[in-house]
């Protein structure tokens, strides 16, 4: 057995793999690829209207982002290049305005980051914030959607900065209605 070979399988059983172990093929372009490799899946509205994103049905769009399943994590996390990027797919059957609340944790020096959430033609930039920890997540309402009809919507998440190691663990986005 090479010793690559022996490496790669360390790091697999520690649940890590550096860049620096990584196979040519995760170093190729990006692909789009769920969480555990399933298929996208759609999520659906709640009765009250609610949408909850979980970290578990996310789409990855990169190359070292993924889905953490570890029960102290549970999160989208290894989130260290710019290029990467993540999205999920609903559906929407009660359609209107919606406040979006992220979960997101930041390690200690790694705050700052500038991230976009873009659904249906709108985006709202924000700024994660240093947490004190990866895993530290805190609840923070960064704006507001307008959905006018229902369907199918991608809602998209999107570095385009990234001062510190990584720009950020995300376990949830949650689109509440908007009382009238």
């Amino acid at each position: 057995m090479k010793r690559t070979s022996i490496w790669l399988m360390i790091f697999a059983l520690l649940g890590v793999a550096p860049a620096a172990a990584e196979s040519p093929e995760a170093k190729q372009a990006p692909k789009a690829k769920q969480a555990q490799d399933k298929q996208p899946k759609v999520i659906r509205q709640a009765a009250d209207g609610e949408l909850l994103l979980h970290a578990r049905d996310v789409v990855i769009h990169g190359t070292t982002v993924r889905y953490e399943p570890q029960p102290h994590k549970n999160t989208v996390g290894y989130w260290t290049r710019l290029e990467d990027w993540v999205s999920w797919d609903f559906e929407l059957s009660q359609p209107g305005a919606f406040q979006v609340e992220i979960l997101q944790g930041c390690g200690k020096g790694s705050g700052g980051a500038e991230v976009e959430f873009s659904v249906g033609g709108q985006t709202l930039k924000t700024t994660v914030k240093d947490t004190g920890g990866f895993q530290n997540f805190l609840p923070r309402d960064i704006g507001e959607f307008r959905l006018e009809k229902p369907g199918r919507y991608t809602l998209s998440v999107k570095p385009t900065t990234k001062p510190g190691v990584a720009v950020m663990d995300l376990r949830q986005v949650k689109l509440t209605p908007v009382k009238k």
